[in-house]
């Protein structure tokens, strides 16, 4: 009889690690708050979106996505533009200096991780780590799918 050996400890266990090194990247990288680089993320992954649209995909109030845009355009890294799909609506784009800002941070980010894994983990442990990705991209999939 063969038991699985990913069970529900297993599974909360890796919850808990994933969001540890979530926080501990976040601690190690802020500088712009983060709800305005997770703006800035949405906008260069998914394309312009209106406010409304930004608001859902973060899970927060209209009002708060709406300030988050209106502090990010006048800094320069967003734009309004008319939504060709809607006579009335507006959509919220990435501008250049709004992409080297999401750009950079990625960058920040992977740096600290790296630093991190070459420092604390053998080269066999850091082979093992860079197939953890794809695994985790799988599990998301499978849990959108739901």
């Amino acid at each position: 009889m063969s038991t699985d050996p990913f069970d529900l400890d297993s599974a909360d266990e890796l919850r808990r690690s994933v969001g540890v090194l979530v926080r501990a990247v976040r601690d190690r990288t802020a500088h712009e708050s983060d709800g305005q680089i997770e703006t800035l993320g949405f906008l260069m992954r998914d394309g312009a979106q209106s406010i409304a649209a930004l608001a859902r995909l973060r899970r927060i109030r209209h009002q708060s996505a709406s300030a988050v845009v209106a502090e990010l355009e006048r800094a320069g890294l967003v734009a309004r533009a008319s939504d060709p799909d809607d006579a009335r609506g507006v959509l919220i784009t990435l501008t250049t200096a709004g992409s080297d800002v999401v750009t950079e941070s990625r960058r920040l980010r992977a740096g600290v991780v790296l630093e991190a894994a070459r420092e604390s983990l053998s080269i066999d442990e850091r082979a093992l780590l860079a197939r953890v990705p794809a695994l985790l991209d799988a599990l998301s999939d499978a849990m959108a799918d739901r």
